[in-house]
């Protein structure tokens, strides 16, 4: 994933060379005149299947007929378009545009001590605001009233996220990825494994709308995790595979030691629920001898990510009684020497394993 922004000199012009670079989703909010300049090239990016969601800050009752002309147009394209209207153009106004959620220009100068992602997630939240009380354009009569919502925008792969709808005087109305008919209010979950973009279409006998939803689903380096064991024999941890792809559950022995680390962005809040509070970067290492559960939650802004690590002891004879033959191999080979196995030896194993984790404990806590 590569976030980025910048403060061109000539907004206008940097935005009509992005028209042709991203690939599914723009918001930008601009001022009519700006809402002219880039008109042509927002109605040839809508030819590719790009979709667009438009603030324009207008003058209070100043529409001239180029104006409608145009936003009838882009709307009639399957773009969302919302006038706020204003007394008058403020030249401290922030003209900006956030573009597959990725990539940020604005006309302002921002800080980034937190990063890039931070702040397109703050104006991201501030467009989605800014929209919900603007004045909706629509086309003609008998008009398509079409609302579509997700309940969040960034998540985590495998995370899931629910889409609602409604539509007024719509006949026919279809959901893709899937093109399936759905009914004119619903709402449907999904998982999201990659970025995707999630269109609602609907028509009646004069009209046709689309509305669009692009979920950025976040990369692992956003907030990882990493699970490793002991090896006695390299005296090193070795990073382990899950049992399956696509889901955090680890096959270890019985005895194991382990180590949870995790990464996550410096301006979010991690904190996993029987650790509590966590630095952003960290671990934790302990001995498995029961079934465990790590339940970690990532806060950003307006973002909430979680995910859970499952971990499930095995005795070294080999009782796989609920594991297949193909996850026996992601089982961690056992560190532990045979002689081990007595007690005595047991426990002094345990006490050595002390000395490790007291030296680490100050790098698992806030």
């Amino acid at each position: 994933m590569f976030d980025y922004s910048y403060w061109p000199e000539d907004l206008n012009q940097e935005l009509k060379k992005q028209m042709k670079n991203f690939t599914h989703k723009a918001q930008i909010l601009m001022d009519g005149e700006s809402f002219l300049g880039l008109g042509n090239d927002i109605l040839k990016a809508q030819m590719s299947d790009k979709f667009f969601e438009l603030i324009v800050f207008l003058p209070k009752g100043f529409r001239t007929l180029e104006i409608a002309n145009l936003l009838h147009r882009i709307v009639q394209g399957g773009a969302n378009v919302g006038i706020f209207e204003v007394q008058i153009i403020e030249k401290e106004l922030e003209r900006y545009g956030i573009f597959d959620n990725k990539v940020l220009m604005s006309d302002k100068l921002h800080a980034l001590e937190g990063g890039v992602f931070p702040l397109i997630l703050q104006k991201h939240s501030d467009f989605q605001r800014i929209m919900e009380k603007s004045l909706p354009v629509h086309s003609s009569a008998q008009e398509l009233n079409m609302k579509f919502i997700a309940s969040k925008y960034f998540v985590a792969k495998g995370e899931q996220v629910e889409l609602s709808w409604r539509v007024e005087n719509g006949n026919v109305t279809r959901l893709n990825p899937g093109n399936t008919e759905v009914e004119s209010i619903g709402s449907e979950v999904f998982i999201i494994e990659n970025d995707t973009l999630f269109t609602i279409t609907s028509r009646n006998a004069k009209n046709k709308s689309t509305l669009s939803i692009f979920i950025r689903c976040l990369e692992e380096e956003q907030f990882e995790l990493i699970v490793s064991v002991f090896n006695r024999d390299l005296n090193a941890y070795v990073k382990i595979d899950p049992i399956s792809e696509g889901e955090q559950s680890f096959a270890v022995y019985k005895g194991d030691l382990l180590r949870v680390e995790w990464t996550c962005p410096a301006a979010s809040s991690l904190k996993e629920l029987g650790l509590g509070q966590l630095k952003n970067t960290g671990f934790h290492n302990f001995i498995c001898l029961e079934n465990r559960l790590f339940d970690f939650e990532m806060s950003l802004f307006n973002g909430n990510f979680k995910k859970q690590l499952r971990f499930f002891p095995f005795n070294e004879e080999g009782d796989f009684a609920n594991i297949s033959s193909e996850e026996e191999q992601h089982i961690a080979r056992p560190y532990l020497p045979e002689e081990s196995k007595s007690p005595n030896k047991w426990m002094n194993w345990i006490k050595r394993l002390v000395s490790v984790l007291k030296i680490n404990r100050n790098n698992e806590r806030v």
